[in-house]
C-alpha cells in the first residue's frame, strides 16, 4: 500500500509539472517500479491520468479562443522616427458572441474603440477567416473584409499569403502632413517556430507559435515626386489557449516626409 501511494503521488507530481511548465510534453520524473499485486490498479490510475492530460491538452491547444465573454487587454505603443516620440494607449477585446454551425464556429470580437470583427473557424478545412467587420472610423478597409487569417488553426501549414494594407504610415511634413496612403498588397507569413516561450506583462507563456510576415508596396503622395516604396515587417506570438500575446509591425519608407513607423502590441491582462 505504501509503494502504491508513493507511485500515485509521483504520477500526480509529474502531471503538475507537465501542466505548469510544458503542457503535453512528458515530465522529467521517471515511472516507479510496480509489483504484480498492484499492477491492475496502477494501470487504471495511469489510464485516468493520461486521459485527463489529453483532455486538458486538447482544450488548451486552440490558438484562436472563441469562448463568449473571453477578454484580452493590450498595451499599444506607436513609435515614429520622424517625431522621435512614442504614443501609448490601451485597448480591450471581448468575445461578444459565439455561434456553432455544422461546419464550424462563428464568433465576434468587440474592441473598446467600437470596432467589431467576426471570424469563422472551419472545422472541416481547419482554417480561420475574417467574414465581417464593422468599423467606427470613416476610412474603412482597403484590404478585403473577407479574408483568410490562417490556413491552419493549429499552424500545421508553415507558409501562406494574405491580403494586407498599410496601417500606421502617414505624412509628417507639409503639404503631406496627416496624409494616410492607401495600398493593398500580399503579406507573406512564415512560422519560425511552434514552440517558443515569451514573457509579457500578462505573464510567461510557452508552446507559442512565432510568426514573421513581410510585404512590399508603394503609393503616390505627390505626382511630382513619384512613387514612395514601403517595406512591411511583422512579428506575432500566438499562444495555445490564449491567442495573440504580442505583435510588432514596422512600416518603413524611403521618404523623409513619412519615415518609419513602429507598432507594438502586448497582452497585459486577460480573462478566458
Amino acid at each position: 500500500m505504501i509503494k502504491l501511494l508513493i507511485f500515485y503521488l509521483a504520477q500526480v507530481a509529474q502531471l503538475v509539472e507537465q501542466a505548469t511548465e510544458n503542457r503535453c510534453v512528458g515530465g522529467s520524473i521517471p515511472p516507479l517500479g510496480t509489483t504484480n499485486k498492484s499492477k491492475t490498479i496502477l494501470n487504471l490510475i495511469s489510464l485516468i491520468s493520461f486521459s485527463f492530460l489529453v483532455l486538458s491538452c486538447n482544450k488548451n491547444s486552440d490558438y484562436f479562443p472563441d469562448k463568449e465573454g473571453a477578454r484580452w487587454d493590450y498595451k499599444i505603443l506607436i513609435d515614429s522616427d520622424y517625431t522621435g516620440s512614442i504614443k501609448e494607449k490601451r485597448i480591450s477585446v471581448t468575445n461578444v458572441a459565439a455561434i456553432k454551425h455544422e461546419k464550424g464556429i462563428k464568433f465576434s470580437k468587440l474592441y473598446s474603440n467600437g470596432n467589431l470583427f467576426t471570424f469563422f473557424k472551419d472545422k472541416k478545412n481547419e482554417n480561420i477567416s475574417r467574414v465581417a467587420a464593422f468599423l467606427t472610423f470613416d476610412e474603412g478597409f482597403d484590404e478585403p473584409v473577407k479574408k483568410e487569417i490562417s490556413p491552419s488553426i493549429r499552424f500545421k501549414i508553415n507558409k501562406w499569403k494574405s491580403k494586407n494594407q498599410l496601417y500606421i504610415t502617414k505624412g509628417f511634413q507639409p503639404p503631406l502632413r496627416g496624409f494616410k496612403p492607401t495600398s493593398v498588397f500580399d503579406m507573406e507569413y512564415s512560422i519560425i517556430s511552434s514552440n517558443v516561450q515569451i514573457k509579457v506583462e500578462a505573464g510567461i507563456f510557452k508552446n507559442c507559435a512565432y510568426i514573421k510576415g513581410k510585404g512590399e508596396t508603394e503609393f503616390i503622395a505627390d505626382t511630382r515626386s513619384g512613387a514612395i516604396k514601403v517595406k512591411i515587417n511583422t512579428q506575432e506570438w500566438i499562444c495555445p489557449g490564449i491567442g495573440l500575446v504580442k505583435e510588432e509591425r514596422i512600416e518603413s519608407t524611403n521618404a523623409s516626409a513619412f519615415g518609419t513607423q513602429k507598432y507594438h502590441k502586448e497582452l497585459i491582462d486577460y480573462n478566458i
